[in-house]
């Protein structure tokens, strides 16, 4: 059967018909003006995101997989350590840890000097993990990084009909070789939104410290926090490509060049930006819900499967966001190519 696409009516003369693939649809256009869809509309934008999410799964779907697997097993290791050291036996023993989570009970009765052992083993677990915690954290970010930049090579590839659209054997390689790059412009990207967080409510701070009164702190603190929003919102959305454009490489830390391809398409960025999140969150709801029922069959088996299930829920937040930039990138790019012709002519 031939693609979907507008073919001449086999019914009216003169008449363009939809064929949607398998069978005529009822939409009809004069032959002499054939319908033009714009090439980069929300919706062509939503088609071409779910093809290059599929391809993204078919062609590294594992290899995302695998790399969020490791990063889980990591944490998991570090977890099981940290419990069950013997200072975190204890303090499991002293809060009786084991019966609230198998729901034997809900409250817990210390007297004064076993809250100060419970504080001191606090302090002495938390002194011995902090370097282990560091490790882990660049190990997650580098997950992280690893995973956005191959599914932004893959996904940047989907629609083309070259050699070019199979899955090289090197784009694990190029990816990694891209996790420098994706760091910066993710630690740029949230340096720039802590500081503009930062600089709106330095007035509050100021009220503070100057002591005034109730309603004047009141006010300016409103105030900063819908100064916060806005231009947080503005900041988050003009850079937000920048973490991609990295990842595809050519643009250093892709601050500057999503800043400029963002320009005058401040709502139409952030809808679909929005839209991919919901895809993202609605596909992974279904996760949390069932690792509610994980507790039934005691801590541990509630505990390997909530770091399993997180990171099934990254793979899919990868899968869905990453390609949905990708091609939101090729869009801008092209618009501003033909803006660009227009200006000329």
């Amino acid at each position: 059967m031939p693609p979907p696409g507008w073919y001449p009516d086999p019914e009216r003369a003169w008449t363009w018909r939809w064929w949607d693939g398998s069978r005529w649809s009822d939409l009809r256009a004069p032959q002499t003006l054939p319908p033009e869809r714009n090439p980069y509309s929300f919706s062509a934008w939503f088609e071409q995101s779910v093809d290059a999410s599929k391809q993204v799964i078919v062609r590294v779907g594992l290899i995302v997989l695998a790399i969020w697997g490791v990063a889980a097993v990591l944490v998991g290791v570090f977890a099981f350590s940290v419990f069950n050291s013997g200072k975190g036996r204890e303090l499991r023993s002293l809060i009786e840890f084991d019966r609230i989570v198998d729901g034997s009970t809900t409250t817990v009765r210390l007297t004064d000097a076993e809250w100060d052992r419970v504080r001191e083993l606090l302090g002495d677990i938390a002194r011995a993990a902090v370097p282990w915690m560091v490790v882990l954290f660049v190990v997650l970010i580098v997950a992280s990084t690893w995973a956005t930049a191959l599914a932004a090579r893959v996904a940047d590839r989907a629609g083309s009909r070259t050699v070019d659209a199979v899955s090289r054997p090197d784009d694990s390689a190029d990816a990694i070789r891209r996790v420098p790059a994706v760091v910066g412009a993710l630690l740029a990207f949230s340096l720039i939104g802590l500081g503009v967080i930062v600089l709106t409510l330095l007035p509050l701070f100021a009220a503070l410290a100057a002591d005034a009164g109730g309603g004047a702190i009141a006010v300016t603190g409103i105030f900063g926090f819908l100064a916060a929003l806005v231009l947080g919102s503005l900041v988050f959305v003009r850079l937000s490509l920048a973490v991609v454009l990295a990842s595809l490489g050519g643009w250093g830390l892709g601050l500057r060049r999503s800043w400029r391809l963002t320009e005058g398409h401040f709502w139409g960025v952030l809808g679909r930006l929005l839209v991919a999140a919901l895809i993202a969150g609605a596909a992974s709801f279904p996760l949390s819900f069932v690792n509610s029922f994980g507790l039934s069959f005691g801590f541990t088996t509630w505990a390997v499967s909530l770091l399993l299930l997180q990171a099934i829920g990254n793979v899919v937040t990868t899968v869905v966001t990453v390609p949905a930039q990708v091609v939101l990138v090729r869009h801008l790019t092209a618009r501003q190519g033909l803006g660009r012709l227009a200006e000329q002519r």
